[in-house]
């Protein structure tokens, strides 16, 4: 397979559109429809809109939570040859502000909800008050190392910590993705007539793996603005769902939700991440969702995916196949590379994943082009990959958290001597967030809730920690 070039995506998409026209591209929970020729038009004038603004390859903000006006911002943005900052829609509005000014953001587009949490005036375009200039046709010639998604993992010292991915990046891992749907690697049973629910935000994983490729084939897709474990089996049905995607975490509470006789009628493949599911779990999943499930492991710098546990490996799990229950899956093939490269004192295979393809953030990779990756792997003699570990102290709950910004964010809490956060297991994300607070004698004010309280008004909602435990001396480990 071979990427097109990052100068011909945005202008693939487009003809994607026209050649669609009327019919339903965008749809969403409250029954809102978007046609192709409709979301063409938004894109367009908003993309117009931005580029008057004095915008066009810039670093724009984008915040939104998941929704029609959410997928033109996004599209608007990348049609200026723009790079866009995206927010988590429940990122604080410190965190917020600190991650625009640190990213350098010249201006933010957001929807009406959003928009009266930032210190500076955002551009306003949501579905009742759409952003209008000038119809603007994609950029040509975007350099294919300019950043297109710039997905922040937290600001530490002033300091932005994140992943840009490129043009180019986000070009190859679509296209990547489009070829993983059409030969049936994440599922039999491909067809024209596909129906995406995106449960996750748009800035996270699954859309690089199911929304955005959905958009390229011209496939219709509905958008949920919240997740609710308990409404999603309905709106299977109610859609008539072929494919979805979510964390391990998501998934395990959809399972619990779902009333076992009410297994979705049309849901052909169920992609998950972030961690393996226990047999028992996954034994509940396929039994109210159907076998339908395929694991993808990966990463934002090194690319989605980069192995799949696909759904006859979830029935050889089930079957007994205790081998497998430690796997994220077989490696996918070109254009992606693999490599184990040994690390000190580690024995039998295990050494440190590396990875190389198109997908690579070329900020994460060395001259040759090979991106460490931090986790610790084996492929056994099957060719499966096994994780063992992290290099790095980086917190898998779903998503990738990193502690420093936490542990910074607790220390500004007055009475707060000293924090430390960690990874610890978790049965149904694999890892949750732990935090070890050392206090002040006299900060008897401080407990769990006040903690949580504090963290709220500064840390998105993901990074705010399960577990916290009140000490009385530093942690020495």
């Amino acid at each position: 397979m071979s990427a097109p070039g990052p100068q011909s995506a945005a202008a693939r998409l487009r003809n994607t559109l026209i050649a669609r026209g009327e019919r339903p591209i965008l749809l969403d929970e409250d029954g809102r429809v978007r046609t192709a020729r409709e979301l063409l038009e938004r894109v367009e004038r908003l993309a117009g809109a931005l580029e008057a603004a004095g915008l066009a390859g810039g670093r724009v903000g984008v915040w939104y939570s998941n929704s029609i006006a959410a997928f033109e911002a996004y599209l608007a943005v990348e049609w200026i040859g723009a790079t866009r900052i995206v927010l988590d829609p429940g990122t604080a509005p410190g965190e917020a502000n600190r991650i625009l000014t640190a990213a350098g953001a010249l201006a933010t587009v957001a929807d009406a909800a959003h928009a009266g949490l930032l210190e500076r005036s955002p551009m306003v375009h949501d579905e009742d008050a759409p952003c209008e200039g000038p119809p603007r046709t994609p950029a040509p010639d975007i350099p294919a190392g300019r950043p297109l998604h710039l997905y922040p993992r937290g600001v530490q010292g002033g300091v932005l910590h994140g992943v840009p991915i490129s043009y180019g990046n986000w070009a190859a891992t679509i296209e990547l993705n489009c070829e993983l749907y059409r030969s049936g690697a994440y599922g039999p049973g491909w067809s024209g007539e596909e129906m995406m629910l995106t449960l996750q935000q748009l800035l996270h994983g699954t859309a690089l793996v199911g929304s955005f490729p959905f958009l390229w084939m011209g496939l219709p897709q509905v958008l949920v603005a919240d997740f609710d474990a308990s409404a999603v089996a309905g709106l299977l049905d109610r859609f008539g769902v072929t494919t979805t995607g979510m964390t391990s975490g998501m998934l395990a509470r959809v399972a619990e939700k779902t009333d076992p006789g009410r297994r979705p009628r049309t849901l052909r493949r169920l992609l998950y991440g972030g961690a393996p599911l226990a047999p028992d779990a996954m034994r509940h999943a396929v039994a109210v969702l159907g076998p339908v499930l395929v694991q993808i492991y990966g990463r934002l710098e090194g690319g989605w995916p980069l192995s799949i546990l696909d759904q006859s490996d979830h029935g050889a799990i089930l079957a007994g196949e205790e081998s497998l229950q430690t796997s994220c899956g077989r490696p996918v093939q070109a254009p992606v590379e693999l490599m184990i490269r040994p690390v000190a004192g580690r024995a039998g295979g295990v050494g440190e994943l590396c990875t190389r393809s198109p997908m690579v953030v070329e900020e994460y990779a060395d001259p040759a082009g090979w991106c460490a990756l931090g986790d610790l792997a084996r492929l056994d003699e099957a060719g499966y990959l096994h994780l063992a570990g992290r290099l790095d102290d980086m917190i898998n709950t779903g998503y990738h958290v990193y502690p420093g910004p936490i542990e910074e964010a607790l220390r500004a809490i007055p009475g707060v001597l000293d924090a430390k956060v960690t990874g610890e297991p978790d049965p149904r994300s694999g890892e949750l967030i732990a935090a070890y607070v050392v206090t002040s004698r006299d900060a008897t004010h401080l407990d769990e809730h006040s903690i949580r309280e504090s963290l709220a008004a500064v840390l998105a909602p993901y990074k705010i920690p399960r577990r916290i435990t009140l000490l009385e001396d530093a942690p020495t480990s």
